[in-house]
């Protein structure tokens, strides 16, 4: 799983500046040693810039955990969504006729026949691979061995 910086390139950026603001700043309170800290008001106004900065980031690192919250239900109920139609969907294929089936299972993307393959009761896909092409049967073998198309013996 990425890092939350990875996932928001804004805040990965702004993460960047603060540390090289953050270096610089002891770059130059190390670069005379011995020597006190520079009071000037160049210095007190640097300090408060980086504060700032901070408290923005601060702020900007809530606003996107928010986001990425909201985004991680909609992403589970969009799956838990697609569960419950690929669940209906193999129903549907399961109660149909198998030459029905076997006709319209010929001609969908090679993803969705492993899905409801992978999905359907044993003894009810026998029936309707008997009447699928023997091409896109052996592709489905295939594809439920786990292995590579590339691999199979076929044409």
């Amino acid at each position: 799983m990425k890092k939350l910086w990875e996932r928001i390139p804004l805040f990965g950026g702004m993460m960047v500046l603060l540390i090289l603001s953050a270096l610089s700043l002891r770059l130059e309170a190390s670069a005379a040693p011995g020597a006190p800290p520079a009071t000037s008001p160049s210095s007190s106004g640097e300090e408060r810039r980086i504060l700032l900065m901070k408290q923005d980031l601060d702020r900007e690192i809530q606003r996107n955990k928010k986001i990425l919250g909201e985004i991680e239900k909609k992403l589970a109920l969009y799956q838990s969504l697609k569960k419950k139609n690929v669940r209906r969907l193999i129903r549907l294929y399961e109660s149909m006729a198998p030459r029905t089936a076997a006709s319209q299972i010929n001609v969908m993307p090679e993803s969705l026949r492993l899905t409801l393959f992978s999905g359907m009761n044993p003894r009810k896909a026998s029936r309707i691979m008997r009447y699928v092409d023997p091409r896109v049967a052996a592709k489905i073998s295939v594809q439920m061995a786990g292995e590579s198309s590339a691999r199979g013996g076929g044409r």
